[in-house]
């Protein structure tokens, strides 16, 4: 999903809602966490942070 459409996540910051650094949940129930930066100069997504809770 985030190859296709990365911006789909959630700001990072909710001041800056069109920031390049978003968060998206993931997992049945949301357990789970991504944080990345859309590098849209080099057709990239870095992943920064995975976390999962379950």
């Amino acid at each position: 999903m985030l190859e296709l459409v990365p911006g789909k996540g959630d700001p990072y910051h909710r001041a800056n809602p069109e920031g390049a650094m978003r968060n998206l949940a993931f997992g049945p129930h949301g357990e789970g966490l991504i944080t990345y930066l859309i590098l849209e100069d080099q057709n990239r997504v870095d992943l920064l942070r995975i976390l999962w809770a379950p």
